[in-house]
């Protein structure tokens, strides 16, 4: 990848220059100006709440598969395909989903994935084999895929470099409204109207959302992270090659989280009743917990991480924090439910406030080029996906040994692992000086003042 990526980050002392793909198509949706802090906004929750709902769409089945599946006389192990196809599509289109929005345009980019949602929810509504309704959720995740790539992405040239902490803090949240939808819809559509319904209201709001993308979702002439690199010296500097590298570690080292949190949200609910006594419906509410304490640590975490300019300490932190819960209490066997409760709180309040926001608002920072900044955060969504696979594993141990051997022996060396080359990362305190508003270009400058 990194030879690949060769010369992309290469910057000269030039005038800002706008970001324009191979075809006529990626102008659409491109403005003549840069854009206004309300155009931003408007752009990044539209973006958001799209990406939110294809979260839904690929949850939405996973409390009824047994159902979904007798309905189409699928055995418990293809049925398993419902939900696993979204994994395998994501995995295989990181990359490609990656060349697609750099060539044919953000806009149009994020149309085809709306379009991919629709038809395959469609698709599923009308489905008469197993076959078929796999083939539809895997259209669907052919766009769940794109947005996972587009969505992170489009921030670095939406929003100045040194606001990236504020807006990947709240665009980590993205999956959590996803999550709670579909735990509090699906049992009682499923309930009063069958499965199809749950197909319904997702073939709505992915129409809805779409046609918000449509009116809201706009590129500034000059990407924020062009123009910041282009501008001038103005204090940052060019990144050397090693700043690049750091990136690209950054991006990889995710797969230590994405690894350990899928191992959460998959086993623990069983572990919570099999080991600590809770009922099914109390163990159900332990992930959902941990995601909303999401929401105000990533925000919070992002603020923080903005006015100190510290994103690689805080994600180590964040690393430390993710073994010793993991060490300790989280899997411990203990049936303290107090105790089982706050770390599952600590889990998502401050390891999944730092770690995910952190490493989307870290690399952009150390990258600077657009180009390079979309490969390494492309390398995030690549590893999401892996992870979701490697986290398997994580069942097999505990089946034969227990959750907290698996937990010390599997979670805990991966982010290890994580933190030690994070030492070794280009540090990004001296790399993002404060702003410079001579550095950047005019047009910029007025934006800012938006």
């Amino acid at each position: 990848m990194l030879l690949i990526a060769k010369g992309d980050w290469q910057m000269n002392e030039a005038a800002p220059r706008a970001q324009t793909g191979k075809f006529k198509s990626a102008q659409w949706g491109v403005s003549e100006k840069a854009l206004t802090n309300r155009e931003r906004w408007l752009c990044f929750w539209s973006l958001f709440v799209f990406g939110s709902c294809c979260v839904y769409q690929w949850l939405m089945p996973a409390s009824i598969l047994t159902n979904i599946g007798a309905v189409f006389e699928m055995s418990l192990d293809t049925a398993g395909w419902i939900m696993s196809v979204f994994t395998l599509t994501g995995l295989v289109l990181a990359y490609p989903g990656a060349w697609i929005m750099r060539n044919v345009g953000i806009k149009v980019s994020i149309l085809i994935a709306a379009l991919l949602t629709i038809s395959g929810n469609v698709l599923a509504l009308v489905a008469d084999s197993g076959v078929l309704f796999i083939v539809a959720r895997a259209i669907q995740g052919c766009g769940f895929g794109l947005i996972a790539v587009i969505g992170p992405n489009i921030m670095p040239r939406l929003f100045p470099l040194e606001r990236q902490g504020l807006v990947m803090g709240i665009w980590s949240q993205w999956v959590c409204p996803g999550v709670a939808l579909a735990a509090l819809s699906t049992p009682l559509l499923y309930g009063a109207f069958g499965w199809r319904s749950i197909f319904c209201l997702s073939l709505v709001l992915q129409v809805v959302t779409t046609l918000l993308v449509l009116v809201f979702v706009k590129m500034p002439a000059v990407p924020e992270n062009a123009a910041r690199t282009d501008a001038g010296r103005g204090g940052a500097g060019k990144p050397s090659r090693a700043y690049v590298a750091s990136a690209f570690a950054v991006g990889f080292c995710f797969l230590a989280w994405c690894t350990s949190y899928p191992t959460f949200n998959t086993f623990y609910p069983t572990y919570a009743q099999t080991v600590q006594g809770m009922d099914m419906f109390t163990a159900s509410m332990t992930t959902l917990v941990a995601a909303i304490a999401t929401i105000p640590g990533g925000i919070l975490f992002g603020l923080l991480a903005d006015k100190i300019r510290q994103r690689k300490l805080m994600l180590v932190i964040g690393y430390v924090l993710l073994i010793a819960v993991c060490a300790t209490v989280l899997w411990a066997g203990s049936q303290n439910q107090a105790l089982a409760w706050a770390s599952i709180f600590f889990l998502g309040f401050f390891c999944a406030g730092l770690v995910p926001t952190m490493s989307r608002a870290l690399i952009p920072v150390l990258a600077r080029d657009p180009r390079a900044t979309d490969y390494a955060l492309t390398g995030m969504a690549f590893v999401t996906q892996l992870g979701g696979f490697i986290a398997a594993f994580f069942g097999t141990i505990a089946a034969g040994t227990s959750y907290q051997f698996a937990a010390l022996t599997f979670v805990v060396p991966l982010c290890a692992v994580a933190v030690i080359v994070l030492l070794f990362v280009k540090n990004d305190h001296a790399l993002q000086a404060k702003p410079d508003k001579d550095a950047l270009p005019s047009s910029a400058r007025g934006s800012e003042a938006s």
